[in-house]
C-alpha cells in the first residue's frame, strides 16, 4: 500500500488519513497499540456492548482515566488486557472513530504473548500483514482503522531482520561487589 506525507504532516495511507498526533489541538479519547512480534500483530476482540462489534478484531487499549496521559495510559492497559510490560512505545498518529480520537503507538515485542484478561478480552491472535488485510476486506476489523496504522508502522518503523548466520546476544549486565 503507498503512502505519502501532506503539508501538514498527515500520512495518507489506502486514501484515508492519519494526523500525526502533534498535530492535532483534539484532546485524545482512547488509546490503542500495534504490537509486533517478528512479522506478526496482535489483534484483540474486545467485549462488546454493540452487537456490530462482537467477533470484529481491533488493537489493544482503552480509554484514558481522568488527567491520565496517554502513554501512561496505554501502558497500564496493556497490562490489565495482556499483563504485557513494554519497554518503548513509538507515536505513529491519531485516527478519529466515533467522534473519539484515538492516538495509536507501536512497540516491538520479543515474545507473542499468548495470555489476556477474558474480563477485558474475548480473544486474541497474532496475524501476518497478509491476514490483516483479508479481515478488513472481510470487514472483520472494529474500527476501520487498525490496518492503517499497522501499516503505518510498517512504514515509519520497519522490521530490522538479523542475518540467519548472526547470533543473538545477550546483555550481561554484572552486579558490583561492595568490599
Amino acid at each position: 500500500m503507498a503512502s505519502n506525507t501532506s503539508e501538514f504532516g498527515a500520512v495518507q495511507i489506502a486514501g484515508r488519513l492519519a494526523v500525526p498526533a502533534e498535530r492535532l489541538d483534539a484532546p485524545v479519547d482512547r488509546v490503542r497499540c500495534v504490537l509486533r512480534c517478528g512479522k506478526r500483530y496482535l489483534l484483540a476482540q474486545h467485549n462488546s456492548r454493540r452487537r456490530e462489534n462482537i467477533g470484529k478484531w481491533g488493537l489493544p487499549g482503552g480509554r484514558l482515566k481522568s488527567r491520565e496521559e496517554p502513554r501512561a495510559a496505554l501502558r497500564r492497559e496493556l497490562i490489565e488486557e495482556l499483563g504485557l510490560r513494554v519497554q518503548s512505545l513509538v507515536e505513529i498518529g491519531d485516527w478519529w472513530h466515533r467522534g473519539e480520537n484515538h492516538r495509536v503507538f507501536g512497540c516491538d515485542v520479543g515474545q507473542a504473548t499468548q495470555s489476556f484478561a477474558p474480563d477485558e478480552l474475548l480473544a486474541i491472535d497474532w496475524f501476518q500483514y497478509s491476514e490483516v488485510v483479508g479481515l478488513e476486506a472481510d470487514g472483520h476489523l472494529r474500527t476501520g482503522f487498525e490496518l492503517d496504522a499497522i501499516t503505518a508502522f510498517r512504514v515509519r518503523f520497519p522490521r530490522v531482520e538479523r542475518a540467519a548466520s548472526t547470533p543473538r546476544r545477550r546483555r550481561v549486565v554484572a552486579k558490583r561487589q561492595r568490599t
